[in-house]
C-alpha cells in the first residue's frame, strides 16, 4: 500500500513554480479566497509579523499587474489616450489573461496586442484601435532593429543604366511601412507631445518608420533616433516591391502599370527623386547590381 504524501514535505519545484505563476496572474484578489488559503503555494510561503502568506502573495500579484500594465501603457500611449485609463486597463487585463508574458524582457510584452485588438470583442468593432496598436508596435520594432551600414552613395557613380535596371536594394532593418486608413501617426505625435487631440477621422496615409541618427529635413523626429515620414502611395508600393526582392526595372514596371496617368518619363523622374530621398534618409544599406553570374554590389555585404 502506497504511503500518502506528507503535507509538510516540500513540493516539487516545478509544481511550486506553476502554482506561484497561476497565483500571481490571477485577475482577482487572493485575500478572502478561502479555497486559495489552503492551496499548495500558500503552504510554502512564509508570512511575517504583519502579513500572512496569502496577504504577502497578494502584494506580488498586485505588482505583477501594475508592472505589466505599466509596460503596455509606455508602449501604447495612444491607445491609452483613446480608450481612457479604465478602458485601457480592461484591454490590458484581457490581453494579459489571454497572452501572459513568455519572455524575460518586457519589450516583447505587446507583440500580440495588435492581433488581439483586431480579433476580440469589443475592440475589434473599432478599426482605429487596431491601427493605433499596429503603429505603436512598429515603433517598438524599429527602435530595437539591428544596425546596418549606411550606403555610400558616391560608390554608385560608375553604375550604368543596365546596372540600374537589374539593381536590387536592401533596406535598413529598422524600416517599417504602414498603409493606414486614419492618420494615427499624427495622433501619436500629439499624444507624446502632451497634447489632448480628438479622435481622428478617416484619411488614407502611407507611412515609413525608421531609425536614424540626427533628424533629416522633411522628417519628424521621435525619441531622437526614431522618425517617420508620410510618402506617396506609389512610393509606398515601390518600396514594398523592392523590399520583397524585386529588381528595380520590374518594380518600376509594376508601379507604372498601377499609375496609368503618368508617362514613363514622369515616373522615372519621380523614382529618381524617391531614390535620392531614401538614400539621404539612410534607408538603403546595399545596392546589388549583380547579374546571375556577377558578384558586384555596393554597401552592406550580403548575409
Amino acid at each position: 500500500m502506497a504511503t500518502p504524501p506528507d503535507p509538510e514535505s516540500p513540493a516539487p519545484l516545478e509544481e511550486l513554480q506553476e502554482a506561484m505563476a497561476i497565483a500571481l496572474q490571477r485577475a482577482d484578489a487572493l485575500v478572502g479566497d478561502a479555497a486559495f488559503a489552503n492551496a499548495t503555494v500558500t503552504r510554502r510561503v512564509a508570512g511575517n509579523l504583519r502579513l500572512n502568506p496569502v496577504e504577502q502573495l497578494e502584494i506580488y500579484r498586485e505588482q505583477f499587474w501594475f508592472r505589466h500594465e505599466g509596460a503596455l501603457r509606455e508602449d501604447f500611449p495612444s491607445l491609452v489616450h483613446v480608450l481612457g485609463d479604465d478602458g485601457f486597463e480592461a484591454l490590458s487585463r484581457a490581453y494579459l489573461a489571454r497572452h501572459p508574458p513568455r519572455s524575460f524582457t518586457l519589450r516583447d510584452l505587446g507583440e500580440r496586442l495588435c492581433d488581439f485588438v483586431r480579433a476580440e470583442e469589443p475592440w475589434r468593432n473599432d478599426p482605429l484601435l487596431g491601427e493605433i496598436a499596429e503603429l505603436e508596435w512598429a515603433f517598438v520594432e524599429a527602435f530595437d532593429a539591428p544596425d546596418a551600414t549606411r550606403l555610400d552613395v558616391g560608390a554608385l557613380a560608375t553604375a550604368t543604366e543596365d546596372d540600374w535596371e537589374r539593381a536590387r536594394l536592401t533596406f535598413q532593418p529598422s524600416l517599417r511601412r504602414l498603409a493606414l486608413r486614419h492618420p494615427v501617426h499624427e495622433l501619436r505625435g500629439q499624444v507624446r507631445a502632451g497634447e489632448d487631440p480628438p479622435r481622428p477621422g478617416p484619411r488614407d496615409s502611407w507611412i515609413v518608420i525608421y531609425r536614424a541618427g540626427l533628424g533629416h529635413e522633411g522628417s519628424t523626429a521621435d525619441f531622437g533616433t526614431l522618425q517617420y515620414i508620410e510618402v506617396e502611395p506609389q512610393a509606398y508600393r515601390l518600396l514594398g516591391a523592392l523590399a520583397a526582392g524585386a529588381r528595380l526595372a520590374a518594380a518600376c514596371e509594376e508601379a507604372a502599370a498601377q499609375e496609368e496617368a503618368a508617362t514613363s518619363e514622369e515616373l522615372a523622374a519621380r523614382v529618381g527623386a524617391w531614390f535620392q530621398t531614401w538614400a539621404a534618409y539612410g534607408w538603403i544599406s546595399r545596392v546589388d547590381f549583380a547579374a546571375e553570374s556577377d558578384e558586384r554590389a555596393y554597401g552592406e555585404p550580403a548575409s
